[in-house]
């Protein structure tokens, strides 16, 4: 049986904001580790690994994945944050 790391979660909903927001990734795959763009592209391994919350001061698009030794990486998760 191959598991496949839960998609990461994000702590506030994609849309528009009126002023800078602060994003928290989570995953619910423990010991999983989170990988993330935040240029729209998609991530893989070699992204930067999310060890603190992300500052968005401008629109921009957040996409992140799980990975864990032994499992399947997730599919991507992703979120736009439009910042007036």
């Amino acid at each position: 049986i191959t598991l496949t790391a839960a998609r990461p979660t994000f702590s506030m909903a994609a849309g528009t904001y009126a002023s800078t927001q602060t994003v928290t990734l989570s995953d619910a795959t423990p010991g999983a580790v989170i990988y993330y763009t935040t240029n729209g592209t998609a991530p893989t391994t070699s992204s930067t690994a999310y060890t603190a919350p992300i500052t968005v001061g401008s629109t921009q698009t957040i996409e992140a994945i799980a990975a864990m030794p032994g499992y399947v990486t997730s599919a991507v998760s992703g979120a736009k944050y439009t910042i007036q």
